[in-house]
């Protein structure tokens, strides 16, 4: 019998949290079962690159040169044609699509092929459909149309799922929310080591690791900043991750007279080191789906402060793994956070909480093994067989 062959898609393969998903993905699937390629476009600058991380890990891929974020009609045909002439090359039986770009035009290729299973994955509200604009209104008749051909529509939290149907893409019963896991084990079992910059040893750290980009927050963090200061003035924060609002923030950082209190690392292949030094993780975001990082941090035994958006709620329970505090605040993350820095014994029990949940609802293995129920359900209903 040969093995069902799975096509992943997904816009960029940069250094944020829904590449990594999908690597995750198409390592993890059985590999004497499932046969299972990469493909994506061109990242962003500044945004990092998981080229190099998919080929160490044995992972198949394809680049799409005209598969980009920015809109583009001619680009846009032009990564149409490419990705319908892969599928029909590669005879897939599945073809599992990420993110909006990748996720209209791979189905849509898809559906042209006569690909037998078509899935989508949503990984929180996307950006786009939150604007109130005539491109907005355009995306969302294009994930409304894709939605009609789609097998099952998998979404990483149940706020995704209910936001995505309430705008009308799909209906019920596509959708399976399918949390994101993590390897538990390689961010618990870690030994923490001196990796971190000479200069911040022996310092009082906090930090947040996310693309530097306007749905993260990290103005408000930064806003947050001076109060938590005067309060704890042997505090370092810590801003791991790139993107295109890098240089404004750091602006910002010292318009706030906090330059010499905040520390920016870029992209880095490792955050173990960091998370391991820092009292708590910070995630201050506009918009989240389900945050990978939050779930790194709770299985290292960190606490979380973090803004109740998107499944946030879903991974952190307020006063038992973290605090909760309103997106957009730096008052209330202020408070949140000064309140948990001065209560070493509530950081220890949280942080223990945290660990023992991941490792109970969050693990990769459980999100791959529901995620093969998902194909194996579809492939008997749609008769396909190797």
């Amino acid at each position: 019998m040969g093995k069902i062959r799975v096509l992943q898609i997904v816009t960029r393969l940069v250094q944020r949290g829904v590449p990594r998903y999908v690597l995750d993905i198409a390592a993890g699937l059985n590999p004497d079962r499932y046969s299972t390629e990469v493909l994506a476009g061109r990242g962003d600058p500044g945004e990092g690159s998981r080229w190099e991380e998919a080929a160490q890990r044995g992972i198949k891929t394809c680049y799409v040169e005209a598969l980009q974020r920015e809109i583009n009609p001619v680009a846009e045909l032009t990564a149409f044609a490419a990705i319908y002439l892969k599928i029909r090359k590669g005879n897939y039986d599945i073809v599992h699509t990420h993110i909006s770009k990748a996720g209209i035009l791979g189905r849509m290729a898809a559906k042209c092929a006569g690909v037998p299973i078509i899935l989508h994955t949503y990984h929180g509200r996307a950006e786009e459909l939150c604007e109130e604009s005539l491109r907005s209104g355009i995306l969302l008749a294009c994930e409304r149309m894709a939605a009609r051909f789609t097998d099952a529509i998998v979404a990483v939290s149940k706020d995704t799922a209910d936001f995505a149907l309430d705008a009308g893409i799909g209906h019920a019963p596509q959708y399976e929310v399918i949390y994101n896991g993590i390897d538990v084990g390689h961010f618990r079992d870690f030994a923490r080591g001196g990796e971190l910059p000479e200069e911040l040893n022996q310092k009082r750290l906090v930090g947040a690791i996310g693309s530097l980009t306007g749905e993260k927050g990290i103005d408000v963090l930064l806003q947050a900043l001076p109060r938590l200061l005067e309060q704890f003035p042997d505090l370092h924060l810590c801003i791991l991750g790139d993107g295109p609002l890098r240089a404004y923030l750091e602006e910002m950082a010292v318009e706030l007279a906090v330059q010499g209190r905040v520390y920016f690392t870029g992209n880095l292949d490792d955050v173990r080191p960091w998370l391991a030094a820092f009292e708590i993780l910070l995630l201050p975001s506009r918009r989240e789906g389900l945050p990978t990082v939050v779930l790194e941090a709770m299985a290292m035994g960190r606490p979380v402060v973090a803004s109740a958006v998107g499944g946030v709620s879903e991974a952190v329970i307020d006063g038992r793994t973290g605090a909760l505090v309103i997106p957009e605040s730096p008052d209330a993350l202020a408070l949140a956070i000064g309140e948990l820095l001065q209560d070493a014994p509530r950081r220890h029990e949280w942080g223990r909480a945290g660990q023992e949940r991941v490792e109970r609802e969050f693990g990769l293995d459980e999100m791959i093994r529901k995620l093969e129920q998902r194909y194996e359900t579809l492939l008997k209903l749609k008769q396909v067989e190797r």
